[in-house]
């Protein structure tokens, strides 16, 4: 169905967690809100985050976490090589605490505040994962009055004088087209993960990048700003989830809940390359982002494990914690479940067998032999000469089975493409407002990072897709006349 008028104070395309946080601040300012979804269900990828950013929540003073603004910001800069805008970063820090408060406010609730890995101790775990974060935005929302309505497209901005007057809409199931009226759109469609072309044009390397996506992120919002005059902005960053199983028949999230994935990228015993030749200190995979450039250095990558590893983290316990998640299990208890499971279905992307000469042969690793002998080596003497892994972490490779789990990357999703200013106003390439044409969440996160998502500040992009949505209601609800 269409929607129930002809003329909105705001429309917000994508009612994902950015789109929704925005509705929810559109009724509180007293705005007549419409939320369009393409898609049949709400949420996006927001179903699926851990957390969000914030620094000086209610959380973090109750449990004494102080965290200086100033040193957070300019390592976060450090971090992005000084690509991340300054300005605009340091908004969202400033403001992300007090977000976090809204949030919690509303009943959205938090189980624990701290790091993920070597990180700052910023994400706000949510209770129910980003689902039920998602759920409690909604219901804030249509209880305020705020109108959504599933199954409707987005297709063109239209302008009067330079200005945003309305939207052409399409209903996905009958094709029919609407105009409908307003002076402020709010582009809130989750980036670009899903789109193999534009993921193509920030990297050669598509083939073996994994969209762990709900398949909605296509770039639609960037293409609308884009045919209304905006400026084609850096890229901005791939969000790679480390390693992930490279299944070139099943899509990756078949794999995202799998044990044996965590074993061969989380726990990481021994990663080698086309020629069998290790290429980097495996502890890599505690920044995820760093792991999965690492990996699409080499041409194909495998992960090998041993049958001591195989029942070590079924029957003892996990070597580390699980690389950047605040949730670790204590042991794989299906990991050899899984293995047996792959085998006897003949999956691709796992090799077993009962010598290394044999795990050599089958996959045409002719340095295999080598490096795992000098491998353990290293493991023996208990210091890793090459690359720096800690002693703790050198898990010596010797009792067949042996298992090699072919890795490819996961791509949880894409950020940036349009350049905004700090009220997240689309901006042309004069640097000038596009007036009444907004971006937020992932579509206008290429403004705070580099070449990689800031893994530093975990639950930066779902905080900054609450953070933005808001911000760009707060500046509308100043600026419409009512």
């Amino acid at each position: 169905m269409f929607p129930k008028k002809q003329n909105y104070d705001v429309i917000i395309v994508g009612a994902g967690l950015s789109g929704l946080a925005a509705a929810v601040s559109a009724r509180e300012k007293k705005l007549a809100v419409l939320v369009l979804e393409k898609g049949r269900s709400l949420g996006g990828n927001g179903n699926y985050v851990e957390g969000a950013m914030g620094v000086d929540s209610y959380l973090q003073k109750a449990n004494n976490i102080n965290i200086s603004k100033g040193k957070l910001l300019r390592d976060e800069l450090t971090y992005s090589h000084y690509e991340a805008n300054a300005p605009h970063l340091k908004k969202l820090i400033d403001g992300s605490g007090a977000m976090i408060d809204w949030l919690h406010r509303l009943g959205v609730e938090f189980t624990k505040v701290g790091p993920q890995g070597d990180s700052w101790p910023t994400i706000h775990t949510f209770a129910g994962g980003g689902h039920a974060a998602v759920t409690k935005l909604y219901e804030k929302a249509v209880a305020a009055g705020a109108e959504i309505i599933t199954s409707i497209r987005a297709q063109k901005v239209l302008t009067s004088n330079g200005a945003v007057s309305g939207l052409t809409v399409t209903n996905e199931s009958t094709g029919q087209e609407r105009d409908l009226q307003t002076t402020n759109i709010l582009l809130a469609t989750g980036g670009y993960v899903d789109n193999p072309k534009l993921v193509q044009q920030r990297t050669p390397l598509s083939q073996r990048l994994l969209a762990v996506s709900n398949g909605k992120a296509t770039g639609d919002g960037l293409r609308l700003a884009w045919a209304t005059g905006a400026e084609h902005y850096q890229m901005g960053a791939i969000q790679y989830g480390g390693g992930a199983i490279y299944d070139k028949v099943n899509p990756p999230y078949v794999h995202m809940a799998s044990q044996l994935a965590a074993a061969a990228t989380q726990e990481a015993i021994l990663w080698v390359n086309e020629r069998g030749e290790r290429f980097v200190n495996e502890d890599v995979n505690d920044n995820m982002c760093h792991a999965g450039s690492a990996i699409l250095t080499q041409a194909r990558v495998f992960s090998i494990l041993d049958q001591n590893a195989v029942d070590h983290l079924t029957d003892v316990g996990l070597y580390k914690e699980v690389g950047n998640s605040p949730i670790s299990p204590k042991t794989f208890a299906a990991l050899k479940q899984e293995i047996d499971q792959d085998l006897a279905k003949g999956q691709r992307y796992l090799t077993q067998a009962d010598t290394i000469a044999d795990l050599a042969d089958q996959l045409n690793l002719p340095q295999l032999e080598h490096t795992i002998m000098h491998y353990n080596a290293l493991a023996t003497a208990g210091a890793d000469t090459d690359f720096g892994k800690q002693a703790a972490y050198l898990t010596a490779v010797t009792t067949g089975p042996f298992y090699a789990v072919e890795l490819g990357v996961g791509m949880a999703c894409a950020l940036g493409g349009l350049r905004v200013d700090n009220d997240n106003r689309v901006l042309n390439d004069h640097g000038y407002p596009l007036i009444g044409l907004y971006a937020v969440g992932n579509d206008a996160a290429g403004m705070l990072v580099g070449d990689t998502y800031a893994v530093t500040l975990p639950g930066s992009t779902a905080g900054y897709a609450v953070f933005s949505g808001r911000n760009a209601i707060l500046n509308i609800a100043a600026t419409t006349n009512r």
